[in-house]
């Protein structure tokens, strides 16, 4: 999941110290080096699901090409991460694994350990991130639709998905991991929880990713534009 980089729309808590002009700058480094870096998965497509929807030719100058592009729909983060995995799912994806575009230095290992762990009971994975948010959630189309009405379930899809999850969750706080977890238990699903990671969402978890890079800069275009607007 990502965002159009629009001066002025991405990154905003990092103004300042950043200028607008700059944290946009910064926020596409970290599209492109977490596009490059998942590229060496295999067995897995890759897919953007971008927002504004008016901006798609943007995403495709960002995004290497060959990548699958889809709109984010929906009113919030819960009714966009449903519509993603119920329109994946409806296609005859068996497991679907959404990250966001916050972390470029995210070990591509909890990547590839979240498709291992979706199997037998468990179907559905979580990454907590430090903020209380998550930063990687992941489930199988195995899911029963347990009564969910979500209109965005697909008549005759491959099975649907627990999206109740994703329903009175108070996004943007530190309680969304927590929320959903207890959403998770109250609908009898199993779920195995990845190691804690980072999202760099302000100047404090910037610092961290810039010290981070600095001993392995696993995100090129990252570590050149920090280095870049913070001159070394």
């Amino acid at each position: 999941m990502l965002k159009v980089p629009v001066t002025g729309q991405v990154k905003t808590r990092l103004v300042p110290p950043l200028t607008a002009k700059d944290a946009a700058r910064l926020y596409q480094c970290f599209i492109q080096d977490t596009f490059s870096r998942i590229s060496i998965l295999n067995g897995i497509d890759i897919i953007a699901a971008y927002t504004p929807k008016n901006l798609k030719l943007r995403i495709k100058k960002i995004v290497p090409a060959g990548t699958i592009i889809i709109p984010q729909k929906g009113k919030d983060l819960g009714q966009r991460l449903s519509n993603i995995f119920s329109e994946l799912f409806s296609l005859g994806y068996k497991k679907v694994a959404i990250i966001g575009s916050d972390s470029p230095d995210l070990p591509i290992e909890y990547i590839k350990k979240s498709f291992t762990l979706l199997k037998g009971k468990t179907k559905l994975v979580l990454g907590p991130a430090q903020d209380g948010g998550y930063y990687l959630i992941a489930m199988s189309n195995l899911l029963s639709p347990m009564g969910t009405d979500l209109k965005s379930v697909p008549k005759g899809g491959m099975g649907g998905f627990a999206g109740e999850i994703f329903q009175d969750i108070p996004w943007s706080t530190d309680a969304v991991f927590k929320k959903t977890m207890e959403k998770a238990k109250k609908a009898g699903l199993k779920a195995a929880i990845l190691p804690k990671w980072y999202d760099v969402d302000d100047i404090d978890s910037l610092n961290v990713l810039r010290d981070s890079l600095k001993i392995s800069p696993v995100a090129p275009k990252t570590a050149a534009m920090l280095k870049n607007i913070f001159n070394g």
